[in-house]
């Protein structure tokens, strides 16, 4: 059974059985699906939202996500971002980082094809590494690929 045979069986049954308990709802449908497809043994099961974890296959289509983050230095900003694109399989493609002063900037090219093709969403993505940069202190944007292609087109 394919992958996206076994999310339209687990997103059915979710349906059916928030029907039966009239608790129907968009996300609790999506998130009792991931429950389900979690047991069948290849949805999300960490982070909210976020794909099971492991390595992020190599795709031939990336989806790239560029992220930057700047601030005051302190220890812990690249392994809490980099924990966060972990979490949503995402694969660092580059990196670079910099401390000029008290202050630090960092950039991180990541392909998250890996979570998107199990049903993350880049929206996801972009809400937990900017909930890390606030922890942190730290400013965090990530900008789509397809975004930054769309403005150097035009």
């Amino acid at each position: 059974m394919s992958l996206r045979d076994q999310e339209s069986i687990a997103e059915e049954i979710a349906n059916r059985v928030l029907n039966q308990l009239g608790e129907a709802g968009a996300n609790s449908a999506h998130l009792v699906s991931q429950e389900i497809a979690a047991a069948l043994g290849d949805g999300p099961h960490s982070a909210p939202g976020a794909p099971a974890p492991g390595p992020a296959p190599r795709t031939a289509h990336p989806e790239r996500v560029v992220i930057t983050a700047n601030g005051r230095n302190r220890s812990g900003i690249v392994a809490g971002l980099a924990t966060a694109i972990d979490e949503f399989r995402g694969d660092i493609r580059d990196i670079s980082q910099t401390i000029v002063g008290d202050y630090f900037t960092m950039i991180f090219v990541a392909d998250i094809s890996g979570a998107t093709s199990e049903g993350a969403q880049f929206d996801q993505l972009k809400m937990r590494l900017t909930q890390i940069g606030e922890d942190l202190g730290v400013h965090v944007v990530a900008i789509h690929d397809d975004i930054l292609t769309a403005m150097h087109s035009v």
